[in-house]
């Protein structure tokens, strides 16, 4: 394997990760709202309606990324979206996580993943956009 093909290998991968992300909690939000909060986001009070508009918005987010996986160089715009959700994402439990009196559970059960999340798909993102310029 080239690394041009391990390179590629890594970008599918980092979104597919995230895609998988999207998808499986947007699922859980529409699906199964009141498991969701009792057993991963459990930021009170539990709102059926709201945890039913996220997953709304975070299912199509994991289908359109897991278009993009199927050739990344060309959607580049839909996971620079992704990867700004991302992001926000975090800073929205970092900003929880620095406002509570002690560090939460929910620092390493949400904040890292979604941090690790981040991280690798800007990576990715990183990689398309170097390979885009060296193209031209």
């Amino acid at each position: 394997m080239n690394a041009s093909s391990s390179r590629l290998l890594f970008i599918r991968a980092a979104i597919l990760l995230n895609a998988l992300n999207y998808l499986l909690v947007g699922l859980a939000l529409i699906f199964a709202p009141q498991w969701f909060f009792d057993n991963i986001g459990n930021f009170p009070p539990f709102n059926r309606h709201y945890s039913g508009d996220l997953g709304t918005f975070l299912l199509p987010l994991g289908i359109g990324l897991l278009w993009a996986a199927r050739d990344p160089a060309r959607h580049l715009g839909l996971i620079g979206v992704a990867l700004a959700g991302g992001w926000l994402h975090v800073l929205n439990h970092l900003s929880d996580d620095l406002t509570a009196a002690a560090l939460s559970p929910q620092f390493f059960s949400n904040t890292l993943p979604l941090l690790a999340l981040a991280v690798l798909l800007s990576t990715a993102y990183a990689a398309l956009l170097r390979q885009q310029s060296a193209s031209k």
